[in-house]
């Protein structure tokens, strides 16, 4: 099972879209609810209710589900007939339903912020992908957000270390890791996806390069996002606008924009706080 994790805007879209157009794997969009099941309470049929409701309830940060366009009620029926019931059992009858949707026998995740170390307890088939990105690339594409926005470079640059530290950390723990570049994956892609396939024990697809169709498709099924209090959070439009160049093929001119765009002052915020694990990885400072 891929799980893809990453700092947000680190091109974790941009893989999950290419493996989503290989013929054997579904990719949904974000669900963001996996980092809520370990605060599910009750057991039986009392978990399997607080389960449901916590995947299907759509609401911003929490749940996705609108975003997944699945039967809802064929979902509980799923669900009702998982017995016992455990989290795990429930995680899979929705990743079987989302794959069945499209015909493919295996189904992945692509949640940027997901803790690896619990999913892999949950779920001993996910394989993670971590994709990494020069963090002063990444502060620029964040900085562009409905989410990242209002933050100043510096506070960016930690979340960059965070997310990065974090998955780097987590291949400790978790039984099958395997990192990549995003820089790589847009210079050499069938390279990096081949690379990719080995790992998750897939033959290579040519498909996976065209891409185009699955982003496409990808982008027109965000939905605009609400919190508990019916506050919009993100409409339709801007969630659409910062996947735009998941439609066309991989933009080299991405790679390095910062050299264009960030100011000097900016560029030493940003290498004061991500320098140390940039230069780990090889980032030149």
């Amino acid at each position: 099972m891929p799980v893809i994790t990453g700092c947000p805007r680190s091109g974790t879209s941009l893989l999950a879209v290419m493996l989503d157009s290989h013929s054997q794997v579904a990719m949904p969009p974000e669900t963001v609810f996996l980092n809520s099941m370990e605060r599910l309470p009750g057991s039986g049929d009392s978990l399997r209710r607080n389960f449901f409701h916590l995947v299907t309830c759509d609401q911003a940060r929490i749940s996705n589900w609108s975003d997944l366009d699945m039967d809802k009620e064929e979902f509980r029926r799923r669900l009702d007939g998982v017995r016992p019931f455990s989290v795990t059992r429930g995680l899979r009858a929705f990743y079987a339903q989302y794959a069945q949707r499209f015909g493919k026998p295996r189904c992945g995740e692509k949640t940027p912020t997901t803790n690896a170390v619990y999913v892999a307890k949950l779920l001993p088939e996910a394989h993670f992908l971590h994709i990494i990105r020069d963090p002063r690339d990444t502060v620029l594409s964040l900085r562009r957000t409905w989410f990242g926005g209002a933050q100043d470079v510096a506070s960016i640059a930690k979340t960059w270390v965070h997310r990065v530290a974090a998955g780097r950390a987590a291949s400790r723990s978790v039984g099958h890791y395997h990192e990549l570049r995003y820089e790589a994956l847009v210079h050499s892609p069938e390279r990096v996806l081949r690379a990719v396939c080995v790992f998750l024990a897939l033959e290579f697809e040519p498909g996976m390069l065209d891409y185009g169709a699955r982003g496409a498709a990808r982008i027109a099924s965000l939905t605009t996002r609400t919190a508990a209090d019916g506050k919009v959070v993100a409409t339709r439009e801007e969630r659409a606008s910062i996947h735009a160049n998941l439609a066309l093929p991989p933009l080299s001119e991405r790679v390095g924009c910062w050299e264009r765009e960030l100011n000097a002052d900016e560029r030493r915020s940003i290498e004061a706080v991500a320098g140390p694990l940039m230069r780990e990885l090889g980032y030149e400072t």
